[in-house]
């Protein structure tokens, strides 16, 4: 899962937990303004070339010695 989708699931189970109507006004407005945000730019492993997102691409196997 990629630090975008922990944050956007982060916000909407904060959503559904949350009691005070105010709260959850703020909790929308910040789901809006993350479908807002510009997507994620891919990048190539430099050993490899396998291309992905960069918390994937830190932590992948490179099949390439």
């Amino acid at each position: 899962m990629t630090a975008r989708e922990r944050l956007r699931m982060h916000l909407a189970q904060a959503l559904t937990r949350a009691d005070s109507p105010d709260v959850r006004e703020h909790i929308r407005a910040a789901l809006c303004e993350w479908e807002n945000l510009p997507p994620t730019p891919l990048v190539e492993c430099p050993v490899c070339g396998r291309i992905g997102f960069p918390e994937r691409i830190v932590c992948h196997d490179c099949d390439a010695e």
